[in-house]
């Protein structure tokens, strides 16, 4: 995913993308070779590549709910644990 030579700034949430993008074709990368796949300067993709990796561990144990309530989204945090432990209780009873 190569971006165009006009692009001097990429956002993080564009670096992101672009780096989980080139990893799901060859799952196995340096960060210099993502950032010549990819256009982006080494620092930016280091950056995306430790905040993917801080999501992927906070979400091992938690997991996000978006839901609609009234005009709002209302966004929580909830423990994975508390579903398991639930979904387990219902398959005792039965």
């Amino acid at each position: 995913m190569k971006l165009p030579l006009t692009a001097s700034r990429v956002d993080l949430g564009q670096a992101m993308t672009a780096v989980l993008q080139v990893l799901k074709n060859k799952p196995s990368m340096s960060i210099a070779g993502i950032s010549k796949a990819t256009g982006i300067d080494r620092r930016t993709v280091g950056k995306a590549v430790d905040l993917i990796l801080n999501v992927q561990k906070n979400l091992v144990t938690q997991k996000i709910e978006k839901e609609k309530v009234g005009k709002a989204w209302v966004i929580s945090l909830k423990k994975k644990t508390s579903d398991l432990i639930g979904t387990a209780k219902g398959k005792i009873r039965r």
